[in-house]
């Protein structure tokens, strides 16, 4: 398929205004604008561009359409000890897991640990900006969500559960927290996204197209592989169970009982706290985050490889090129968000 190399860069408090601007034009609050796009931002920060402001385009259609609610009415309606559960009244997603790990926090401030359940959320981005929530609060943080089918399940040629993320983010004493933010699917659907914007092909083994066949076009990509194999779709599977049987508000099955296809985006997600202090000492467990971490990172590289990068530093790395040198995005994205500015009557930086 022919290559859309050409870039547009731009500087990182632009683009969050813009963003911002551009989700207030299509009738979001502005601190709900806000916080969506300063977490579309930070992915595109740490180079996670998959889960960044390409998502623009298609969360302004979905505004539109009522899918995701501009102005919902997000309540905790449940406590019971450890445990809440947030309608969110199909919230944006991250501004939703951010009210759910919000509530995580306050949960284990008071009892060690917080599990905040959040149901009828929309496409939440990347979780590990809400697990680092809980490790810039001192504690440990697990962010879980769950959508409808566009994963094949092990062994089947069609979907079958999603591409479920899990994210885990642990605080350290004198480095970043660490963190790990994964999809249980080979790669994110924002990455075969990423090569439709710039006319790449991606590689055999992401996916297969609509007659369940390997595939290296993105335009033709219908259903993700699973990470792993049996591995990814199990803990796709398990993650269902965890953000969306708990909740009563189940979603593969429905689907799939319906021939595969959900008549509305709704998601689950999960937002957990660990406050390390319930296990004693904390500050000789965040020494030990250090300790383990340099361990690690000292151990002889492999042929090929320049270093040797723990959870989370690769993206701490590029987010401080980026905040430098702007950020990047493919001309297909950037004409995009130009469409949307002209739709919506804001003005582009």
């Amino acid at each position: 398929m022919p290559s859309n190399s050409k870039l547009h860069v731009i500087a990182s408090a632009d683009l969050q205004r813009f963003a911002s601007a551009l989700f207030a034009a299509a009738g979001v609050a502005p601190p709900m604008a806000d916080e969506w796009a300063k977490s579309l931002v930070w992915a595109n920060l740490r180079g996670v561009d998959s889960h960044g402001v390409l998502r623009i385009p298609g969360y302004i259609e979905r505004l539109k359409t009522k899918a995701i609610n501009p102005a919902p009415d997000m309540r905790v309606e449940q406590r019971s000890g450890a445990i809440a559960i947030l309608e969110a009244d199909r919230a944006p997603g991250a501004v939703a897991m951010a009210m759910a790990m919000d509530e995580a926090i306050a949960r284990a401030r008071e009892i060690h640990l917080g599990w905040c359940a959040a149901r009828n959320i929309t496409h939440a981005g990347a979780v590990g900006y809400l697990a680092l929530q809980a490790a810039n609060a001192g504690m440990a943080g697990i962010v879980m969500s769950a959508s409808g089918p566009m994963m094949a399940y092990h062994g089947a040629k069609v979907a079958g559960v999603s591409s479920n993320p899990l994210a885990i983010a642990f605080p350290a004493r004198n480095r970043p927290p660490l963190l790990l933010d994964m999809s249980t699917s080979n790669v994110a659907m924002g990455k075969v996204m990423s090569a439709r914007d710039a006319g790449r092909e991606i590689p055999l083994g992401w996916g297969l197209d609509a007659h369940g066949r390997d595939t290296t076009d993105p335009r033709k990509l219908a259903t993700l592989l699973p990470l792993g194999g049996a591995k990814g779709s199990a803990l796709s599977f398990m993650i269902e169970c965890l953000c969306s049987l708990t909740v009563n508000n189940p979603i593969i099955a429905p689907a799939l009982a319906a021939g595969g296809k959900l008549d509305a985006p709704f998601l689950n997600g999960v937002a957990i706290a660990l406050d390390l202090a319930a296990f004693g000492d904390r500050e000789r467990i965040l020494g030990e985050a250090d300790r383990l971490a340099r361990f690690i990172a000292a151990l002889p590289p492999a042929d090929g490889v320049e270093r040797i990068y723990l959870p989370g530093e690769r993206g701490d790395s590029i987010l401080q090129a980026r905040m430098r040198d702007g950020i990047p995005l493919p001309q297909g994205t950037w004409s995009r968000l130009l469409a949307c500015a002209k739709a919506l009557a804001v003005a582009p930086p």
